[in-house]
């Protein structure tokens, strides 16, 4: 038994460094994350990420005037303002996904943009993805309130400062696609 001690302590003297770093990770987890998908024509295609400490990043994927990430900072107003307007939209009521016949899109268009929102608060993680070729009653319901959503998050957050009007591809000044 004398010699399980110093055993034991020197494993757990060389886990603790694990165990601390899974116990608090490396910055305040998103708070929520949207992420705005391409469709055939010129679609921009970007992922927000904001923190509950309001640090937030832009990643322009495809079609803005602004590609890969860029950092910014949220104010308290402009965090207040997302807040209510997920509370408003209440996405924990919706369903996970509007992008097939089988989540009620009928008819379902093809080659168009959408929108994933996610949140992880202190009730837990929900992620809503909408497609918007989805149509029907159902979408009828829900667009408006995921629009209003995503709408505020990109005032709040000016997205459009990265997003831009690009041009065409080759066009003189223009960035390639």
């Amino acid at each position: 038994m004398q010699l399980l001690r110093p055993g034991i302590a020197l494993g757990i003297l060389l886990l603790a460094p694990c165990i601390a770093r899974a116990a608090a990770p490396d910055g305040p987890a998103p708070m929520l994350s949207m992420l705005r998908t391409t469709c055939f024509g010129m679609c921009p295609s970007y992922r927000v990420r904001l923190s509950s400490n309001g640090h937030f990043t832009f990643d322009g994927l495809a079609n803005v005037t602004t590609k890969g990430p860029v950092d910014g900072q949220a104010t308290p107003a402009q965090i207040a303002a997302i807040q209510a307007a997920l509370r408003e939209a209440d996405l924990r009521s919706l369903h996970d996904h509007y992008t097939s016949r089988e989540d009620g899109c009928a008819p379902l268009l093809m080659d168009m943009s959408g929108v994933k929102i996610s949140i992880d608060d202190a009730q837990g993680s929900k992620t809503v993805d909408f497609y918007y070729g989805c149509r029907g009653a159902i979408a009828n319901q829900v667009r408006p309130r995921i629009d209003k959503l995503a709408d505020v998050i990109d005032q709040q957050l000016d997205t459009a400062r990265w997003i831009g009007k690009p041009s065409k591809p080759g066009a003189p000044g223009g960035t390639a696609h």
